[in-house]
């Protein structure tokens, strides 16, 4: 068994960023630099439809802790640092943390663990479960390398080298106490009902996005993009690597109060394998908050989502967002079930509280389905027989 080590020594990086805050600040004022701190506190309530999840029915809901995040973020000269941790019921990992250096007007490095350029960013979704394309590593991704940025008027260039994924916090999981989906190590059952065991892992990924904005007027633009993603996935047993690759292309437009984006995204990935492996290449082993899973090795995300910005107040929320976001992945193979989620909801802010009302409903979707069946098979083969199912889930976080 090939078991990774926890790269990222979650209490031990905590009580060292605790011990050093003192000591950073000082430094901070000394080099007339500047360091702010601050962190959240979200919390969920869910009702869940599928039938392992009686109990949360029965109890008229759950309330539960999301997640406990603290950042620090500073500014020296030209360098630029940023970092987050979360904490999450069991585990615990870092988010993101690298140093940028805006070394030329337009044009800055980022190096350590920062978010991947592929599709449409910051985020391609307006509510709280983001769109199917996270949880297949393509929305959101932190990955440990460097990344050159050049903005110009319209449009803004991102080249990316990452040496290896993001890392793996403190959990219970092998491999997977991750914020982001990676291909991770794991046991995982197989459809016949065995257990195999994965040791793949990212490496030497190479990442490039483009993006250009049309102005249509005061009130309406909008932003087209490229993307391409190449790396290689090394195999612990055999010491040998395979590949990977993936391609979007992406629209975002602001019209007025709307928001609408859509894109399409294709990925593949050809993975080494040990002689025998019994469920094969067409089933990869991903992971994040702390549970793996299986997901089809060769798809296709669509998504379309719109957003209504109403200027509208509720009690102490103001300008309430209103939206609807549909996404879908198609498996390459012909017999396997498609992935279906749409969330319909609203999002809005009092002061520091920040909260997300959302209908969130999936077919063969690891986040809407029964477990271990759904969240074990559902991003892969699926389930002919699978129905729609529906979370009601309100995550309201107070930002400090």
């Amino acid at each position: 068994m090939n078991e990774r080590p926890n790269r990222i020594p979650g209490l031990i990086l905590l009580a060292a960023v605790v011990a050093l805050a003192g000591p950073l600040a000082d430094f901070a004022r000394a080099q007339e630099a500047s360091i702010q701190y601050g962190g959240a506190l979200r919390y969920n309530y869910r009702v869940q439809s599928w039938d392992s999840a009686e109990s949360n029915r029965d109890k008229g809901g759950e309330f539960l802790l999301d997640t406990i995040r603290f950042e620090a973020d500073g500014s020296y000269k030209d360098l630029t640092i940023s970092a987050e941790y979360r904490f999450y019921s069991g585990y615990h990992m870092l988010h993101h943390g690298y140093v940028s250096w805006d070394y030329a007007d337009h044009s800055d490095i980022q190096l350590g663990v920062h978010q991947v350029p592929f599709g449409i960013q910051p985020y391609a979704s307006h509510n709280w479960f983001f769109d199917v394309g996270y949880y297949v590593g393509l929305e959101d991704d932190y990955d440990a390398g460097i990344q050159h940025v050049t903005t110009g008027d319209n449009w803004n260039l991102k080249l990316g080298f990452y040496k290896e994924d993001e890392g793996n916090g403190t959990g219970n999981s092998r491999d997977s106490a991750r914020y982001s989906y990676d291909v991770v190590n794991a046991d995982l059952p197989t459809p016949g009902g065995d257990t195999v065991t994965r040791t793949n892992e990212e490496i030497n990924q190479f990442n490039g996005r483009y993006a250009y904005t049309f102005e249509h007027g005061e009130n309406a633009r909008t932003e087209v993009g490229v993307s391409g993603q190449f790396g290689f996935v090394y195999n612990g047993t055999t010491a040998e690597t395979g590949e990977h690759q993936a391609y979007a292309l992406h629209a975002v437009g602001d019209y007025g109060k709307f928001n609408i984006m859509t894109s399409a995204i294709y990925y593949d990935y050809d993975l080494d394998l040990p002689e025998g492996d019994p469920v094969g290449e067409e089933f990869v082993a991903f992971g994040a908050y702390d549970f793996p899973y299986w997901i089809a090795a060769e798809g296709y995300v669509y998504l379309f989502n719109v957003a209504y910005s109403s200027g509208w107040g509720l009690g102490p929320f103001e300008n309430l967002t209103f939206y609807n976001d549909y996404s879908v992945l198609d498996k390459a193979e012909d017999d396997w079930e498609t992935t279906f989620q749409n969330v319909l909801g609203f999002s809005g802010a009092a002061g520091p509280l920040y909260t997300y009302f959302d209908i969130a409903m999936g077919k063969n979707h690891p986040w809407l389905g029964d477990f271990p069946s759904t969240w074990t098979f559902g991003l892969a083969q699926g389930d002919p027989d699978a129905d729609w199912e529906v979370r009601y889930n309100i995550n309201f976080g107070y930002y400090f």
